[in-house]
């Protein structure tokens, strides 16, 4: 199945600089989703709101298979305040499903009709202001232990396979 979202990884890019990437473009789709609810029902904004839905489906898990399925088990072990932090990482994962979920909801009902907009501005303003305000503080987390571990902890090697498992992984979706 073709992904409707850009699935390439930067080239000659490290490890850290494309998952911090990811983490930039969650923030701005969490302010595009904010900025839709107080915008108005255009063409334009179904287009964003179809452009949030597939992100939210596609990219977001993907980045968190990254995270859970790449670098986790190569962190594990390694330091017992890293192994803490996987714990968290991956829970604070669970508890954003839900609000992942609200939003992409929401975008998915404009991209098909966006004169709905009105109706939905509330929630949808409240869904991504919540999901907003949890990726910050997701990301913060992950940035100031997880991600400083695995330059610290990790093999250049090491750093180089998980690169190439997360464009496998992109390839798997585009393919």
């Amino acid at each position: 199945m073709q992904s409707p979202v850009q699935l390439d990884l930067p080239q000659e890019r490290d490890v850290v600089e494309v998952l911090l990437d990811a983490h930039i473009e969650a923030r701005q789709i969490a302010a595009m989703a904010e900025s839709l609810s107080s915008g108005s029902a255009t063409s334009g904004a179904r287009e964003t709101a179809t452009t949030i839905s597939d992100h939210v489906e596609w990219m977001l898990p993907m980045h968190c298979d990254d995270e859970e399925l790449s670098l986790a088990p190569r962190l594990a072990g390694r330091h017992h305040v890293v192994d803490d932090a996987i714990t968290q990482m991956k829970l604070q994962h669970l508890s954003l499903e839900a609000p992942l979920a609200r939003v992409r909801l929401l975008c998915l009902i404009l991209s098909r009709d966006i004169s709905r907009l009105h109706a939905l501005r509330f929630e949808l303003g409240a869904a991504a202001k919540d999901l907003r305000e949890r990726l910050a503080a997701h990301h913060a987390f992950e940035e100031s232990i997880i991600f400083p571990a695995l330059k610290r902890l990790l093999y250049v090697d090491e750093l180089q396979s998980i690169l190439g498992e997360m464009k496998a992984r992109r390839l798997g979706v585009a393919a």
